[in-house]
C-alpha cells in the first residue's frame, strides 16, 4: 500500500512538473528609460578633456532591427571653452548576460550628436567625441536585471531562453531548467 501511495504521489508530481511551461517577463520602455537615466546621472569624461552630461532619455524599442534607441539632452563642457547644449541619439543591440542575469546594451553607438551653435569645423571633433562616448561608456550598460522571483517560481528554477523586442517592450522568455 505504501508503495502504491509513493508511486501515485510521484506520478502526480511528475505530471505537475510536465505542465510547467515557459514564462515571459516583459520590460517596458519606461523601465529601460529609468535605468538609463539612473546610469547617466554623473557626467562622463571623454578623452580626459570633455565632460558630457546626458539626461532626459526618450527610449524607443525597434522590433525590426532589435535595437534600442535613446534621444537624450546633452551638455558638453571642457576647461578651455564654454559649455554647449545639444541632443544625442544613441542606439545599441540587446544581449543577455547569464553571469549577471542582466540585459545589456551592446554595439552601442552615437547615431547623432548635435550641439547647438557649433559650425561645421567642429563636426569632426564632435564625431570623434560621439564615437568614444558610445564605445567606451555605453557598451555593456545594464538595462535590466532579472529578479530572483523572475527566475524561481514555486521552487522551480527558470533560465532565459529567448529575448525579443515587441510593441509591448522587451520580452524575455524563460524556460524551466
Amino acid at each position: 500500500m505504501q508503495r502504491f501511495i509513493f508511486v501515485l504521489i510521484s506520478a502526480l508530481f511528475l505530471g505537475a512538473c510536465a505542465t510547467i511551461s515557459e514564462r515571459t517577463v516583459t520590460v517596458t520602455e519606461a523601465q529601460i528609460q529609468q535605468k538609463i537615466q539612473a546610469k547617466l546621472l554623473a557626467p562622463i569624461t571623454v578623452m580626459r578633456i570633455f565632460n558630457v552630461a546626458l539626461s532626459q532619455p526618450v527610449i524607443r524599442l525597434d522590433g525590426q532591427t532589435e535595437r534600442v534607441t535613446a534621444l537624450l539632452d546633452a551638455v558638453v563642457s571642457n576647461p578651455l571653452s564654454r559649455t554647449v547644449n545639444g541632443k544625442a541619439t544613441i542606439s545599441g543591440k540587446l544581449r543577455f548576460d547569464a553571469a549577471t542575469q542582466s540585459v545589456l546594451l551592446t554595439e552601442a553607438r552615437i547615431d547623432a550628436l548635435n550641439i547647438d551653435g557649433l559650425g561645421g569645423r567642429y563636426s569632426e571633433l564632435i564625431s570623434v567625441l560621439g564615437q568614444r562616448l558610445g564605445a567606451d561608456v555605453l557598451n555593456d550598460l545594464p538595462l535590466y536585471t532579472l529578479k530572483p522571483e523572475d527566475l524561481t517560481v514555486a521552487g522551480i528554477a527558470f533560465t532565459p531562453k529567448q529575448m525579443r523586442v515587441t510593441p509591448q517592450g522587451l520580452q524575455v522568455t524563460l524556460s524551466p531548467r
